[in-house]
């Protein structure tokens, strides 16, 4: 009869068309790994930046309350030596400021510079923070 010799030519289309979606399933499983992965690594580099951030301006307002302290002279520290945080968020962070003062016109300007720092090698981010006040 003809239904039987129209079976025997199709006999090996289903296997066929599940390997297809067999591998097309892969592609885009491993497509999707691969974007999930740099998409982990940017959003780790923008939490570091943001904390470097963070680091960069709680320097410079350290720096400025020390500097504007009643009990304090009155005069900028050229370069103040590095210093670690130790707070949770800011773990593995550092600060480095600096300071420069004018005077024009017997008003002093302040001028704070905080350098922050988070993670180490590949792995790191440094922000620059830049305050000016006067007094």
């Amino acid at each position: 009869m003809c239904p039987n010799r129209s079976l025997r030519r199709e006999a090996g289309l289903g296997l066929i068309s599940a390997i297809f979606v067999i591998v097309i399933l892969a592609i885009v499983v491993v497509g999707m790994s691969n974007i999930a992965t740099v998409s982990q690594k940017y959003r780790s580099q923008e939490i570091l930046a943001a904390r470097a951030l963070f680091a960069a301006e709680s320097g410079a307002q350290l720096h400025l309350s020390t500097l504007l302290h009643p009990e304090n002279s009155q005069t900028c520290a050229t370069m103040a030596a590095p210093a670690n945080f130790t707070t949770q968020g800011l773990r593995e962070c550092s600060y480095q400021a600096s300071c420069a003062q004018v005077t024009i016109n017997t008003i002093d300007y302040f001028t704070v510079k905080s350098v922050g720092r988070c993670g180490t090698g590949v792995d790191s981010a440094t922000r620059v923070v830049e305050m000016r006040i006067s007094r």
